[in-house]
C-alpha cells in the first residue's frame, strides 16, 4: 500500500526524472559548477551525509538553504527533497513501532512527516545547522508517543495479548484479564489482580523458577525490594498480614542496567541510531558510559516506554503462577 513516504518519493522523482540536479543554486545551467549528480545519486549522498552528521554536512546545509529559498518563492520542491532524504531513516522505526504497539503504520508515518514539517516551519528564521537532526528527533518522538498512546497502560496486559495459550483449568485469571486495574477503587483488590497477572506472566514465560529464588531470599530476610516506598505508594493493608518486606517493585527482578543494544531493541530503533542520538545529545534519557560502551538504566528505560514499575506482593505473584500452572508449582 502506498503511504506518505512513497508519495513523497514518487513526487520528487517525477519532478527531477533522470536528469542532473543542482543543489547549489537550483539551476544546472546557471550554476558555475559544471558537474551535477542525478537525483538518485544526490539522494544517496544526502542519506550517507545524514548518517555521518547531518548538522556538519555541507550537502545538508545546501539542501536546507535551497529549501528556504524555495519556501520564499512559494514552492515546495526542495522541502519535498529534504523529506525524501530523511524518511529512509524513519522506515524501520515506523515499522517497529507499528508492530510493537499494534498501531497502523501509515498513521505513524503521516504523524512523523507532519511533525518534521512543523519543525521545519518553527526553524524558518535563518538556517539552523541542526535543523535536519531536529526534524529527525521530533519525528522519532512523535512515533513513540503515538504508539504508546494507544497501547495498554500496563506491560503485563500487553504481553498477555501476545500470548495465545488458554487459561489454566479452573483459573480465575481469565476474568481478571479484562478488568482495568486503574479503575478499581479497592486498593487491595487491584493489588491482588496486579500481582496475580504478574505471576501468571512469569509462569507462562518460563521465568518463575528464578523468581521463586528471589522470593525465598525475601521470605528469609536475606533480601528486600523497595519495601518502604512500595507499601507507602500501595496504600494496602496487607503489610499487617505478612509484613512490609514482602513487597517489591517488578523492576527489582531485572538488572539495574542493560547494554545499549538491548535498550535500543526495546525502543524499536537500531543500536547505531541510538549511538547517533547519544552523540548528538538527543537521547531521550541519560545513559552511563562504561569505557567505549553505554549502559542504560532499566528503570529509566521503563519510564520512557511508559512501562509501569508495578508494586507486587510475593503471595499474590505466587498465587498467579499457581493458577497459570494448573495448581502445581
Amino acid at each position: 500500500m502506498v503511504d506518505i513516504f512513497d508519495r513523497i518519493e514518487l513526487a520528487v522523482r517525477d519532478i527531477f526524472g533522470e536528469g542532473p540536479v543542482c543543489v547549489h543554486v537550483g539551476d544546472v545551467k546557471g550554476c558555475g559548477i559544471k558537474r551535477h549528480p542525478t537525483y538518485s545519486a544526490l539522494h544517496s549522498d544526502a542519506i550517507r551525509a545524514g548518517v555521518r552528521s547531518g548538522s556538519a554536512s555541507r550537502l545538508w546545509e545546501s539542501l536546507i538553504t535551497m529549501g528556504r529559498l524555495c519556501d520564499l518563492d512559494g514552492g515546495d520542491t526542495w522541502r519535498l527533497v529534504i523529506l525524501d532524504c530523511i524518511t529512509p531513516c524513519f522506515r524501520s522505526l515506523s515499522s517497529n513501532v507499528s508492530r510493537e504497539f499494534r498501531v497502523d503504520r501509515s498513521d505513524i508515518r503521516s504523524a512523523m512527516v507532519a511533525t518534521a514539517l512543523e519543525v521545519w516551519a518553527d526553524t524558518s528564521t535563518g538556517v539552523p545547522r541542526r535543523v535536519r537532526d531536529l526534524m529527525v528527533k521530533a519525528a522519532f518522538d512523535v512515533a513513540f508517543r503515538r504508539g504508546k498512546a494507544v497501547s495498554s497502560d500496563c506491560l503485563i496486559d500487553d504481553l498477555e495479548l501476545l500470548r495465545c495459550e488458554a487459561p489454566a483449568q479452573g483459573s480465575d485469571l481469565s476474568a481478571h484479564s479484562i478488568i482495568d486495574v486503574n479503575g478499581i477503587r479497592d486498593a487491595d483488590v487491584a493489588e491482588q489482580i496486579r500481582g496475580e497477572r504478574f505471576g501468571s506472566l512469569l509462569q507462562r514465560s518460563g521465568c518463575f523458577g528464578a523468581v521463586a529464588g528471589f522470593h525465598s531470599e525475601i521470605r528469609s530476610g536475606r533480601r528486600t525490594g523497595s519495601v518502604g516506598q512500595a507499601v507507602e505508594v500501595s496504600g494496602s493493608t496487607r503489610s499487617r498480614i505478612s509484613g512490609r518486606s514482602s513487597y517489591y517493585y517488578s523492576s527489582d527482578l531485572y538488572p539495574s542496567f542493560v547494554g545499549l543494544l538491548e535498550a535500543a531493541s526495546v525502543m524499536g530503533i537500531a543500536e547505531s541510531a541510538a549511538r547517533r542520538l547519544i552523540r548528538a545529545g538527543q537521547f531521550p534519557f541519560p545513559v552511563a558510559r562504561a569505557g567505549r560502551s553505554y549502559m542504560v538504566s532499566v528503570r529509566a528505560l521503563m519510564h520512557f516506554m511508559d512501562i509501569p514499575d508495578v508494586i507486587v506482593h510475593v503471595d499474590y505473584v505466587e498465587n498467579g503462577a499457581t493458577h497459570a500452572s494448573g495448581g502445581v508449582r
